[in-house]
């Protein structure tokens, strides 16, 4: 029988740690493109401002009587900031406004949507959006969408997400707001029998379908992750409907990856659904995967807005973008015709230029930090520039935050820079 001398052991550890690493970067480019990324915003630790009255530090007072805002029975007080709770989770961007989502998952979130100017300090407190009077109108809101008729999307999942003590407030909601006049134009309920068991958990995310000529005949893709379905709304018809495929189910083969050194190992189907430019019908490629998974799939959004459609015989598997590709959020860039993927396994940015075929190497990794990309909660394409915000959450769930440290950060950069003499520059 042989023996390892104790001695040995930190060489064995280092040496798997370099090995791992090296697989994961395995579809990197090498050339680290982080470097064109600009910080838009960064903080610490999330504040507000409420009309100016400022919320800096925790705040133990509940403020209304008939507030939605909720009692933390571990402290035995009422919540109304608790300022280690504040996650930013969503954001989007129209003219010089960013939208900053912060969902109630834990005790003591004041705003769930919130707004702050483009042009302001490194860390700005966030403020309610439309007004402070609204911080009520809105449970839980993830990542709402801006389209092209100046609305913004969202899903208010209606559930406050406290672990253990889930608590369902309100029903789940479609709502959009007049972004010219800042007033809500919709709010429309989504019923029960669009939902498995009456989950709203996996309601993370909202694609908007419309054409700038057609604006009254829009339709919203919203995911479920935690039930494997997509539901379908047709702002037209007041209607919505339920798509269920296996192409949404997590893949048990993508588990158990790491993040922050904490071992993922979370079972969140279909995540994303990022639309084509339209051709001259008007139809589009519906490009989608679930969270954990390395496969991207598509579909025509012709067969997503036709309620009687077959899904399953219309359905295709683009390919598999390789090792260490489970991604969030992707979108898609007109010019470059290129898909943009918020790579949370690798710390970094993957692109596919969706004019050649979809497989381990035509998909790359453009960009890529293990201290500033740790964890892209959220990415958009905004003309010609990719948009990420990171809030290294498993930080937060596995272990706890440094806040003498910054935790959240939005970034920015010009797609011909991370693409440049790439397999993603065809």
């Amino acid at each position: 029988m042989h023996y390892i001398k104790i001695k040995a052991f930190p060489h064995i550890i280092l040496l798997l740690v370099l090995l791992i690493n090296v697989c994961k970067s395995q579809y990197y480019i090498g050339d680290n493109r982080f470097k064109y990324f600009s910080e838009v915003f960064s903080w610490k630790q999330i504040n507000y401002d409420f009309d100016g009255v400022l919320y800096t530090k925790d705040e133990p007072i509940q403020k209304k009587l008939d507030s939605i805002f909720f009692r933390d029975e571990i402290e035995e007080k009422f919540q109304f900031f608790k300022q280690y709770n504040n996650i930013p989770i969503g954001f989007e961007v129209y003219n010089q406004k960013v939208f900053i989502t912060v969902p109630r998952r834990r005790y003591g979130i004041p705003s769930t949507l919130n707004v702050v100017p483009l042009e302001t300090g490194t860390s700005p407190l966030l403020k309610p959006y439309p007004n402070t009077d609204s911080i009520d109108s809105f449970v839980s809101v993830y990542r709402p969408r801006v389209d092209s008729c100046k609305r913004l999307w969202m899903v208010d999942t209606g559930l406050i997400e406290v672990p253990n003590n889930f608590e369902q407030k309100r029903a789940p909601q479609i709502i959009i707001y007049d972004l010219e006049t800042d007033t809500e134009i919709l709010r429309h309920e989504i019923p029960m029998d669009v939902l498995v068991n009456g989950t709203t958990s996996g309601l993370t995310s909202i694609t908007v379908d419309v054409l700038p000529s057609k604006c009254d005949d829009a339709y919203a893709y919203i995911n479920d992750l935690a039930r494997n379905g997509i539901i379908v709304f047709s702002l037209k018809q007041r209607s919505l409907w339920r798509i269920s495929h296996q192409t949404f189910n997590f893949d048990i083969g993508a588990t158990n990856f790491t993040v922050a050194h904490h071992v993922i190992n979370w079972k969140d189907g279909l995540f994303s659904v990022a639309l084509s430019d339209p051709d001259n019908d008007g139809k589009r490629t519906a490009y989608y995967h679930p969270f954990i998974s390395t496969q991207e799939y598509s579909v025509s959004n012709e067969i997503l807005k036709d309620q009687s459609a077959d899904f399953a015989k219309n359905y295709k598997l683009e390919g598999v973008r390789g090792a260490f590709s489970q991604s969030g959020s992707h979108d898609f860039h007109s010019g470059s015709k290129a898909l943009f993927y918020a790579n949370v396994a690798q710390d970094g940015v993957m692109c596919w230029n969706t004019k050649i075929p979809l497989t381990t190497k035509t998909t790359i990794v453009v960009a890529q930090s293990h201290t500033k990309l740790v964890y892209i909660s959220d990415l958009k394409v905004i003309k010609d520039e990719v948009w990420v915000l990171v809030d290294q959450i498993p930080v937060f769930i596995y272990s706890q935050f440094n806040i003498t440290e910054t935790n959240f950060y939005v970034h920015k950069a010009k797609i011909s820079d991370l693409i440049k003499h790439t397999v993603c520059d065809k």
